[in-house]
């Protein structure tokens, strides 16, 4: 299974609304999903997994419309700030959004909404593996957020503490197959791509349009083993 994890493009600002925050795209986050989806219709998506959030949704729906699919909704996906009823975008939330960001460093993440760290990761973990375990498809695009795209990378290295960069829209690609043991194993194929913002694509091809994967000679992690 070829797993592509997108994180939403850049959403509106919600400021202390009555219910749970949950703003659709912005302006630019629309452009960013369009490019994002005339760049990923070249590939042999046959599933869709959403993270609950409107954003994560608008960002999969060019894609579900091109391919025929309906997005399945898998909720432990959400971000860590999943009960806030504020939104600010990352770049804004140390600035704008500070009184919010003072309490999450402060370690008062329930006060405010947000998972602590050890929930969130557990959750997504949990998630992530019951993916592994039930492969939807061969190529399954799963769109979510930053901190869920991060968390599921470290996971799959094995090391919770590592940092990766996630874009708006970026792409990011796992490879999962079925160890020996029966048990779904994992790679990192990259992190982070941004490349259909600046450039078009009008096809694939190798692996994209379905040749054979070439192996991977190097140790690949299997989904249970310790973090």
């Amino acid at each position: 299974m070829h797993v592509i994890l997108v994180r939403h493009a850049r959403p509106e600002m919600v400021v202390d609304s009555p219910t749970i925050a949950d703003p659709g795209l912005a302006e630019l986050g629309e452009w960013q999903a369009a490019r994002l989806a005339e760049w990923l219709v070249h590939e042999d998506i046959d599933h869709v997994v959403t993270s609950p959030k409107r954003r994560a949704i608008e960002t999969a729906q060019a894609i579900c419309d091109a391919k025929g699919l309906v997005n399945e909704v898998v909720d432990d996906f959400d971000e860590i700030d999943r009960l806030c009823h504020s939104y600010y975008p990352t770049e804004i939330l140390q600035t704008e959004g500070k009184a919010i960001w003072d309490q999450v460093l402060a370690g008062n993440f329930t006060e405010v909404g947000w998972d602590t760290p050890e929930v969130f990761n557990a959750r997504v973990r949990a998630a992530w593996e019951d993916l592994c375990r039930r492969m939807p498809g061969k190529r399954v695009l799963v769109a979510c957020h930053g901190g869920t795209v991060r968390a599921i990378l470290a996971s799959v290295v094995g090391n919770q503490q590592a940092s990766f960069r996630t874009d708006y829209a970026s792409i990011s690609r796992v490879h999962v197959d079925l160890g020996e043991d029966g048990i779904p194993h994992a790679h990192v194929l990259s992190a982070n791509e941004t490349g259909h913002f600046d450039a078009d694509r009008t096809t694939t091809g190798g692996p994209m349009r379905g040749a054979p994967e070439v192996a991977w000679p190097g140790r690949r992690r299997s989904i249970t083993a310790p973090r």
